[in-house]
C-alpha cells in the first residue's frame, strides 16, 4: 500500500516536472498514458487540515479567457485514465492531465464529489486536494482554464459529507467552507464553478420536501459563491442538470441557477438503449433554443461529459463514434456564441471495475450503463488514438 505522504511527493514531482517543461506540444498524440475513470482516481480519505493556498498563482502563462464572452467557446478534455497494476491511482490522474493538456486541452475538466473533498465541517481532505493541486498545475503555468464541478448529489445518489438534512445551518457552514477553499487555491484559473451533478437524476427519485431542500441549499451555494471576494467577475456558475433536462424549457426554469446552464451529456436513452451518434446535434440545439425562454439575464450554455463508446458490446463501433464527434463540432461551429465551455469524454478508455463503480450512481440498470462509459474514451486502454481522434485535434486548434 502507498502511504498518502509518498504519493502526495510524487504528485508534487510530476506537477513540478511537468511545469519545469519550456513548452507542450499542442495537436499532437499526447503522451502514452493509459486512461480512466473520473480523472480522479484514489480515495479522499487523509488529513483534514486547512490547505488553501497551496497552489498559488504562477508567474508564467497568459491569463485565462473569458468565460461567457462571444466566440471565447473552451474546449477540455477530461483526463480519465486505466488503473494499471500497482501504480497509484492520484499519480495517474496527473499523468492523464498532463496528457489531455499536451493533446491541446484549453481547459481541465474535474468532477469531484463533495463528501470527497470535504469533511463534515468543510474541512478539506487533505489527499484529495493534494491530487488536484498537482493536476491543476500545469493548467495554471500555460493560463490554462479550469472547470471544477462539485457534486452535492451523484446523479442519484446523496453526495454531502455529513449526517443529516442539507437545511440545516452545519450544511451551509460546510459548503462555504468548502467554496471558500475552491477560490482560495483556483481562483485566477477557474473559468466555470458548477454544483450538483445531474440533479434532475436525483430530483426525480426524491421526494418533495428532499427536493425542496436540495434545491434551496444549491441556491445558497451560488449566492455564497456568487459574492465571494475572491470570485473572478468572468468565473460562470451554476448547476449540473442533464442535457435533456436542458431542452426541456419547464424543466429548466427551475434548474437554471446562477449565470450558467451546465450541461452533463448522456449517449443512453431513458430505456438505457444507446442513442444514435447525431442525437447530440438535436439535443444540443434543443438546449440552446431553450435558454432565450428563461426568465432574466441571457445565459448561456457549458457542456460537460461529451462523448460517445466506440464498443461492440456497447453497441457501437469506432466509426459511430466519430460520428458523434462530427455531428458535435458541426452545430458548434454554427452557435459558437452561445456556448462557453465543452469537455470532451474523454482521452483515454477505462478499466471495468471504475466504469462498475461509477454505473452505480445512476441506478439500474448498470450492465448496459457500465459498457457505455467503459469505451468513450479517445484513445484506446492501450493509448492507440481511435478514429476520432484527428476530429478532435482539428477542433481543439479551431477553438483555441
Amino acid at each position: 500500500m502507498v502511504q498518502p505522504s509518498r504519493v502526495a511527493i510524487l504528485l508534487a514531482w510530476l506537477a513540478a516536472a511537468f511545469a519545469a517543461c519550456t513548452q507542450v506540444e499542442s495537436g499532437k498524440t499526447p503522451p502514452g498514458v493509459s486512461v480512466g475513470a473520473n480523472g480522479s482516481g484514489g480515495e479522499a480519505d487523509g488529513g483534514s487540515g486547512p490547505l488553501s493556498g497551496a497552489a498559488g498563482e504562477s508567474d508564467g502563462g497568459s491569463g485565462i479567457s473569458s468565460a461567457g464572452s462571444p466566440g471565447s467557446l473552451e474546449l477540455g478534455i477530461w483526463p480519465t485514465f486505466a488503473r494499471q497494476g500497482q501504480e497509484p491511482a492520484d499519480a495517474a490522474a496527473v499523468l492523464a492531465s498532463i496528457a489531455a493538456l499536451s493533446a491541446g486541452s484549453a481547459a481541465l475538466p474535474i468532477y469531484e464529489r463533495w463528501d470527497e473533498l470535504s469533511g463534515a465541517t468543510g474541512t478539506p481532505r487533505a489527499i484529495t486536494w493534494q491530487r488536484l493541486d498537482a493536476m491543476v498545475a500545469p493548467y495554471r503555468d500555460r493560463g490554462k482554464a479550469l472547470a471544477l464541478c462539485i457534486g452535492i448529489v451523484d446523479r442519484t445518489s446523496p453526495a454531502w459529507p455529513f449526517a443529516g438534512e442539507l437545511d440545516s445551518a452545519a450544511a451551509a457552514v460546510a459548503i462555504e467552507a468548502t467554496i471558500d477553499e475552491v477560490f482560495e487555491r483556483y481562483s485566477p484559473q477557474l473559468s466555470h464553478l458548477c454544483f450538483g451533478y445531474e440533479v434532475d437524476r436525483y430530483l426525480a427519485e426524491a421526494s418533495g420536501a428532499e427536493g425542496s431542500r436540495l434545491l434551496g441549499f444549491l441556491q445558497h451555494a451560488i449566492d455564497y459563491a456568487s459574492d465571494h471576494p475572491q470570485r473572478s467577475q468572468t468565473t460562470a456558475l451554476g448547476i449540473a442538470v442533464t442535457l435533456a433536462s436542458a431542452g426541456n424549457a419547464q424543466a429548466l426554469a427551475e434548474l437554471a441557477l446562477g449565470t450558467e446552464v451546465f450541461a452533463v451529456y448522456d449517449p443512453l436513452d431513458e430505456a438505457a438503449a444507446l442513442k444514435a451518434p447525431e442525437a447530440i446535434a438535436d439535443e444540443l440545439t434543443a438546449a440552446l433554443e431553450a435558454l432565450p425562454t428563461l426568465e432574466g439575464a441571457p445565459k448561456q450554455l457549458a457542456l460537460f461529459e461529451a462523448g460517445y463508446p466506440s464498443g461492440a458490446d456497447a453497441g457501437s463501433s469506432e466509426e459511430q463514434q466519430r460520428a458523434f464527434y462530427e455531428a458535435l463540432f458541426a452545430t458548434l461551429d454554427a452557435r459558437t456564441s452561445e456556448v462557453t465551455f465543452v469537455s470532451l469524454f474523454g482521452l483515454g478508455d477505462r478499466s471495468a471495475v471504475d466504469c462498475e463503480l461509477e454505473a452505480a450512481a445512476f441506478g439500474a440498470p448498470l450492465e448496459e450503463r457500465a459498457l457505455a462509459r467503459c469505451s468513450v474514451g479517445l484513445r484506446a486502454e492501450a493509448g492507440e488514438p481511435k478514429l476520432a481522434w484527428p476530429s478532435v485535434l482539428a477542433a481543439l486548434s479551431r477553438y483555441r
